[in-house]
């Protein structure tokens, strides 16, 4: 089975390089890099989009409602003739109605039929279908022989980061079907599949040998595989009770070019998180250590050297207390274990400090004074998951660093809370 890989920690640690510089001094250099930097935290919270492309009649429609495992798009040579249709996720079914220099409107439900009549631009339709949160389908209209909507299947392909081309297996791969598919960009084209559809016609079974050797010696640099599907099998075979018949799903194609449609997206998937992990490692990260330098060395920061002897708490500071108590078995461990999982341990960290971050925004168990100390809290947060993607361990002591540090600040905050009690009144 194919599993797409994992972006949450480098979604996380892209969109904490982002908070932490957004209100630094612009500079070419930072724009450069909050601008790949977004970049990045936006393709890897997308899911991976992969176009249906083809002629008319190509099944390539019927193909796409096979693989998102409903009859949602309309098929056949009479049908409602739409734009580019976009299948994605979404909690409830809806359809939306979009255009590329207005604002978009919603129907509840599936409701194509509707959307077509506001003459769009594009129609995205949302389905709670799990395989839909890593991958969205994008139905491209019908492209005629060298006609004008060539150029529009052109255009549309930008939006792609994998296809499938469609071919009629009756008459495949024709001339114009290269011409066009020779101007799509080489990155696209090393991340499509070619589909020969109606293999289970007769005339295409039995010719389907011959045809598959000839297209196979035109695959290089055009395709990344070749993948013959009877699609109305296909779907016959889905649709068996009280099972599937994954026989005949195999058989009739379905099962290759599914696999071959996810590993397309997965490998997607992958180069977007080596070049994200690329910036982060060689640009991002570093950067983040330099403002790191620069905080501990400025004395407006207010930090002191870390001293377990200060975290005693006052019997005036409850805030404190509920600290050092939360914090106690986190030096527990790490006393007592001599092979403590440093990820854990960090993680750990970073959620107590997370959750007093959290509690110190309302300002009441602070003395007002020291309205500087959530920001420190804050960027201790950043601190610990930078620490997080580091080796050795020297991190586990920076951790404790951190955490002393900010129980010298609590230890201040609180004993100005006691004096100024008094002038309150109560």
């Amino acid at each position: 089975m194919i599993e797409f890989p994992s972006t949450e920690h480098e979604v996380r640690q892209l969109e904490r390089f982002l908070s932490a510089t957004e209100s630094l001094p612009a500079t070419d250099r930072l724009e450069d890099m909050r601008a790949r930097a977004q970049a990045h935290a936006e393709r890897l919270s997308t899911a991976v989009s992969i176009g249906f492309a083809g002629e008319f009649g190509a099944g390539k429609s019927s193909l796409a409602n096979m693989l998102a495992g409903a009859d949602i798009l309309p098929t056949g040579p009479q049908h409602l003739k739409l734009p580019l249709v976009i299948v994605a996720y979404a909690d409830a079914p809806e359809t939306t109605v979009g255009w590329w220099d207005k604002e978009p409107k919603t129907y509840s439900g599936i409701a194509l039929e509707k959307a077509a009549a506001d003459n769009p631009d594009f129609i995205s339709v949302g389905l709670n279908t799990p395989a839909l949160r890593e991958i969205s389908l994008f139905d491209l209209p019908g492209s005629g022989a060298l006609d004008d909507s060539y150029k529009q299947t052109l255009d549309l392909l930008k939006f792609v980061d994998c296809a499938i081309w469609c071919t009629n297996g009756t008459n495949a791969w024709r001339e114009t079907e290269h011409h066009l598919w020779a101007q799509v960009p080489e990155t696209l084209r090393a991340n499509s599949l070619l589909a020969v559809t109606h293999a289970d016609l007769p005339p295409v079974r039995d010719a389907l040998d011959r045809v598959l050797a000839r297209l196979e010696k035109q695959k290089t640099g055009m395709f990344r595989a070749i993948v013959p599907i009877g699609t109305p099998v296909a779907v016959r075979a889905m649709a068996q009770e009280p099972e599937p018949d994954f026989a005949l799903w195999e058989t009739c194609g379905g099962q290759k070019l599914a696999e071959q449609m996810l590993e397309i997206a997965s490998d997607r998937r992958k180069s977007d998180l080596e070049a994200a992990r690329r910036d982060l490692k060689q640009d991002f990260l570093p950067f983040l250590e330099t403002l790191k330098g620069a905080e501990t060395e400025t004395p407006d920061t207010r930090t002191v050297q870390p001293s377990l002897k200060s975290t005693l708490p006052p019997l005036s500071n409850p805030i404190l207390e509920d600290w050092l108590a939360a914090i106690a078995s986190i030096y527990e461990d790490l006393r007592d274990s001599s092979d403590i999982d440093p990820g854990t341990f960090l993680e750990s960290c970073r959620e107590i400090v997370e959750d007093f971050a959290e509690r110190l925004d309302s300002g009441s168990e602070i003395d007002p004074e020291a309205d500087w100390i959530p920001g420190e809290f804050e960027k201790a947060t950043d601190l610990l998951l930078l620490l997080q993607f580091e080796t050795g361990e020297a991190r586990l002591k920076d951790a404790v660093s951190i955490l002393a540090q900010l129980s010298d600040n609590l230890a201040w905050a609180g004993s100005k809370v006691a004096a100024a009690a008094p002038r309150t009144g109560t």
